[in-house]
């Protein structure tokens, strides 16, 4: 495990320069990068956790950013689209304003409840917001949903019990 790096921009152009000077001083893999709405850019790097500061320390942009230190394998799998293509019997899934929260709070929810990630959509399309699903018994997305308010800046959520059939597909 290593760490992972979120950084967001308000200005598409900032964001491309910020990421080509980060790269350029320090050796991290680009997780994924791209556009979000409205006109905004964001990256997320993996690599250690004093690479990752040195990089951050050349952006002066106005930004968003978080480090997760040993971050959670299943992050990774999510951020890829390489999730679990089943439910449990219960699902929650958990919105927020920008994509630094969510993943910070999915990295949490991982590795402190007993939930498996289903999706996880980070901005395109959706006003530059975030959101994710998980699956799980129903204990496990209550231990999620309390984690979550407490812990996080959760803009919304809800629990679905027994979802119904074919309902993977419409995620």
């Amino acid at each position: 495990m290593g760490s992972i790096c979120v950084v967001e921009f308000f200005s598409i152009a900032e964001g491309f320069e910020a990421l080509d000077k980060f790269l350029k001083k320090v050796d991290v893999d680009v997780c994924k990068a791209g556009t979000t709405c409205p006109g905004k850019y964001y990256f997320i790097v993996l690599g250690d956790t004093e690479s990752i500061n040195i990089g951050l320390n050349n952006l002066s942009f106005e930004q968003k950013k978080i480090i997760i230190s040993g971050v959670s394998e299943d992050i990774l799998k999510a951020i890829k689209n390489k999730t679990i293509k089943k439910m449990k019997n219960s699902i929650g899934i958990f919105e927020f304003s920008n994509i630094s929260e969510s993943i910070y709070s999915l990295d949490g929810v991982l590795k402190k409840t007993n939930v498996e990630v289903v999706k996880l959509v980070l901005g395109y399309g959706i006003g530059g917001k975030s959101y994710y699903v998980v699956t799980g018994n129903i204990d496990s997305i209550e231990e999620a949903i309390i984690l979550i308010t407490k812990s996080y800046k959760v803009k919304n959520y809800k629990k679905i019990n027994n979802p119904s059939n074919g309902r993977l597909k419409y995620i």
